[in-house]
């Protein structure tokens, strides 16, 4: 009886080749979420970096009485006599930079794409 030439042997062959299709697919997710995941926090520890930069530069310059002064205005909202003061939350000024999640289709789409490139259709 010839194994490689019967019928239930192939129909092993396509079950076990189409799992392991699935699989491989659902690693390229879970890849890209992480990898997604992984940007955005390099992008969050950028923006700390920056606003931890900014933050010792202003410590620097709190030895001078104006500086002072401008800084602790500034942080709590002190106002001279006859002053007005307008408070404005720092985060509407800055726009958000972490980027997006990549969708599920894109990914398909690129997954295709290098099928179609490793097979040069």
């Amino acid at each position: 009886m010839k194994i490689f030439g019967s019928k239930w042997f192939l129909c092993l062959l396509v079950v076990i080749l189409v799992l392991m299709a699935w699989l491989l697919y659902k690693q390229l997710i879970a890849k890209n979420y992480l990898q997604t995941k992984l940007d955005n926090l390099k992008a969050k520890v950028s923006n700390l970096d920056e606003e931890n930069k900014s933050l010792e530069q202003e410590a620097e310059g709190l030895d001078d009485p104006n500086r002072l002064e401008e800084v602790s205005r500034r942080l709590y909202v002190l106002k001279k006599p006859g002053e007005q003061a307008m408070v404005m939350p720092e985060d509407l000024l800055k726009p958000s930079s972490t980027p997006q999640p990549v969708s599920q289709q894109n990914l398909f789409k690129s997954f295709w794409q290098k099928v179609k490139s490793f097979f040069s259709f």
